[in-house]
C-alpha cells in the first residue's frame, strides 16, 4: 500500500521504519530533512515529498504524527496540507495525542471532502515504537477502522489495537492513560526519594513493591529504564506528558469535572521543565525531587 508519513521523530522514526518493513511503499514529510533520523528512513526506502500536500497526492492512507492539536491541523488542513492533496477515499489516521475536540472538527473537515479520518493515539513510548508493539486506541468510523487494521499491526501489538468509538473516543481514553501516568509516576519518584531520605536501598524498594500492592508498569518498566539508572533518555518527554496533563485538564473543564491530582502533578512537571528537564524523558522529575530532599534515588 502507499503510505504518507508525516512526523518522523522519536516515535514517527520506529513506525516509519516497521511499515517499510511490512512491505507498504512509504512517503514522508519532514520539516527537517537534514535530521539522522530523517536520512534512516530515507536509506531504508521511504520517498521525501516536499509538503503534506504531496504527500497526499502519493498516499491511500497519510499517518501523522505530531507534537500537538495545532501542529495537526496545519499538516492536515492548513495551506498544502494533506487535504489539498487528498482524493475521495483517503485515510488519514492521526496517531498524535490531541484534544479530542480537534479530532473530531478535522474528521467533519475530512468528512466534507470525502476524505475519512481516524484519531488512532498509541502508549508505550519510543520502546513500544522500536519493538512494533504499541497500543493503539481508534475513534472513528468502525468499517474504515478494520480498512486500516493492517496498517496499524505493522506498528503495534495485534492484541493491543482497539477499537474505542466515534471520532475522538482515541483521543478521550489516551487522555486518561496518561493521566494515570504522569500521577502514578509523580508518586513513583517522590515515594521512593523518601525511602532513600529514609534510609532504604532503591533495588530493595523496587523489589518489594513490585510483588506489592504498590506495584506498576511503571516502577517495572520506566524508572528501571529511564531513572534510576541515571540516563533519564526519553522514551517519553516531560514536555509532551505536560502538554498531555494540559488537554486532560482542558477536556474536564469542558465536562464540568475536577482532576485535583492531575492539577498538581502537571505543576510538578512543570518544576521539571523549569529546571531544563523538558526535553528529557518525564522520569526527570525525579531529579526535582531529589536536588529538594538532598539524595540521589539510584540503583
Amino acid at each position: 500500500m502507499q503510505i504518507g508519513f508525516i512526523g518522523i521523530g522519536v516515535m514517527g522514526r520506529p513506525m516509519s521504519l516497521h511499515l517499510l518493513k511490512a512491505g507498504h511503499h512509504v512517503t514522508i514529510f519532514a520539516r527537517h530533512p537534514e535530521k539522522a533520523e530523517v536520512q534512516e528512513v530515507l536509506n531504508a526506502g521511504a520517498k521525501l515529498a516536499p509538503s503534506p500536500r504531496a504527500v497526499a497526492i502519493a498516499s491511500d492512507m497519510v499517518i501523522t504524527m505530531v507534537p500537538n492539536s495545532a501542529q495537526v491541523e496545519e499538516v492536515v488542513s492548513g495551506p498544502q496540507g494533506v487535504l489539498e492533496g487528498a482524493r475521495k477515499g483517503l485515510i488519514i489516521i492521526d496517531m498524535s495525542t490531541i484534544a479530542p475536540s480537534t479530532s473530531r472538527k478535522l474528521a467533519s473537515i475530512a468528512a466534507e471532502r470525502g476524505v475519512h479520518f481516524l484519531d488512532a493515539p498509541v502508549s508505550g513510548g519510543s520502546q513500544g515504537a522500536e519493538n512494533g508493539a504499541l497500543t493503539i486506541m481508534v475513534g472513528g468510523e468502525r468499517e474504515i477502522f478494520e480498512q486500516a487494521r493492517p496498517v496499524l499491526e505493522a506498528m503495534g501489538k495485534q492484541e493491543n489495537i482497539f477499537y474505542v468509538g466515534p471520532h475522538g473516543s482515541g483521543e478521550v481514553v489516551k487522555i486518561v492513560n496518561n493521566i494515570l501516568c504522569g500521577v502514578i509516576a509523580a508518586g513513583i519518584a517522590e515515594s521512593f526519594v523518601l525511602g532513600v531520605k529514609a534510609g532504604a536501598d532503591v533495588k530493595t524498594m523496587a523489589e518489594i513493591i513490585g510483588v506489592s500492592a504498590g506495584a506498576s508498569w511503571q516502577l517495572a518498566n520506566q524508572f528501571p529504564a529511564r531513572a534510576f539508572n541515571g540516563s533519564f533518555k526519553p522514551g517519553f518527554m516531560t514536555d509532551l506528558l505536560h502538554k498531555d496533563l494540559g488537554l486532560a485538564l482542558d477536556l474536564a473543564a469542558e465536562n464540568q469535572t475536577p482532576l485535583a491530582l492531575t492539577a498538581l502533578s502537571r505543576q510538578m512537571y512543570e518544576m521539571a521543565r523549569a529546571e531544563g528537564f523538558g526535553r528529557e524523558d518525564y522520569t526527570s522529575l525525579l531529579k526535582v525531587l531529589e536536588q529538594i530532599a538532598g539524595v540521589e534515588v539510584r540503583a
